[in-house]
C-alpha cells in the first residue's frame, strides 16, 4: 500500500459524492469500502480524513457519513462562496504564472466545447476544473482550501437541484439553458482576461459577477423545483455502483 492509495481513494469518493452517486447521509464503513475498492482500511481512513476537511463527510460518534445537504445553510454557503471567490480571483491575478494561464485556458475551452454537445454532468465537472485551475493560480493553500470547500458545497447543491432536469438531459436545448451557458462562457472569458492582465480589481469584479450568475440559477430552481430535492433520501452503500479504482483515477477533472 502506498501513500498514493489514500489520495486515489479520496478522489474517487469525492467524485462519487459530488455526482450524488453517494447520497447525503450514506454511512462510509471503512472495512466495507476497503473490500469494495480492493484496498486496505488505511487508505480509506486517510481518504475519509481528507473528505472531512473538504466538508463532504462528517463524523457522528465513530461513524463517518456523507455530509447532509442542509438547505437552511444555503445563505451561509453562498456568503462563503462570494468571499472566498473574490479572494481567490484577486490572488490569482496577482500570482498567476504562464503554466496557470495554460491550465485555465485548457479547461475554459473544454467547457466551451461541451456547451453544444456535453450533458450536464460533463459540463459541471469541467466547470469545476476551470475554477480549480484558478484556485491553483492563487498560490495560497489557505485561501484555496476555503474557496474549494465552499465550491464543493455549491456543486452538491447544484447537482441536487438539477438532477431531475438539466443533468438528466431534459433541459438540453432549451432557450433558458442556452442563454445561461452563453453567459457562463462570456464570464469565463472575462475572468481569464482579468487574470492574464494581472488586474486584481477586474478579477474581483468578475468574481462577483460570476457568483451572482451561479446563485441566481440555483436559487430559481430551489424555489420552483422541489421534486429533485425531496427525493434525496438517505441510502446505503448497497446502492453504490462502485467505479473502477485505477492508477488513472483523476480528481476533479471532473
Amino acid at each position: 500500500m502506498s501513500e498514493r492509495d489514500g489520495v486515489k481513494v479520496a478522489k474517487l469518493l469525492r467524485n462519487s459524492i459530488l455526482r450524488l452517486e453517494l447520497r447525503p447521509g450514506v454511512i462510509l464503513d471503512e472495512a466495507e469500502l476497503g473490500a469494495r475498492l480492493n484496498v486496505s482500511r488505511t487508505p480509506v481512513r486517510e481518504a475519509i480524513i481528507q473528505l472531512i476537511a473538504d466538508g463532504l463527510v462528517v463524523r457522528e460518534g465513530r461513524k463517518a457519513k456523507v455530509a447532509p445537504l442542509d438547505f437552511d445553510d444555503v445563505p451561509k454557503l453562498y456568503d462563503a462562496l462570494l468571499i472566498s471567490s473574490r479572494l481567490v480571483h484577486r490572488q490569482a491575478a496577482l500570482n498567476r504564472i504562464e503554466s496557470n494561464l495554460r491550465d485555465i485556458t485548457r479547461e475554459m475551452e473544454r467547457f466551451e466545447a461541451l456547451t453544444a454537445t456535453g450533458n450536464g454532468v460533463e459540463r459541471s465537472e469541467v466547470n469545476v476544473a476551470f475554477h480549480k485551475a484558478i484556485s491553483a493560480s492563487a498560490d495560497n493553500r489557505y485561501i484555496s482550501d476555503f474557496y474549494e470547500q465552499a465550491l464543493f458545497g455549491t456543486i452538491r447543491l447544484s447537482r441536487a437541484c438539477f438532477s431531475k432536469r438539466e443533468l438528466a438531459g431534459r433541459e438540453a436545448g432549451t432557450t433558458q439553458l442556452s442563454e445561461h451557458l452563453n453567459e457562463t462562457v462570456r464570464q469565463h472569458r472575462r475572468i481569464y482576461e482579468a487574470i492574464e492582465a494581472q488586474d486584481m480589481e477586474a478579477a474581483d469584479a468578475t468574481a462577483i459577477e460570476h457568483y451572482q450568475l451561479t446563485k441566481k440559477r440555483v436559487t430559481e430552481v430551489l424555489f420552483s423545483q422541489t421534486e429533485a430535492l425531496t427525493e434525496l433520501e438517505d441510502l446505503t452503500l448497497d446502492s453504490w455502483d462502485v467505479p473502477e479504482l485505477s492508477p488513472e483515477t483523476s480528481g476533479m477533472h471532473r
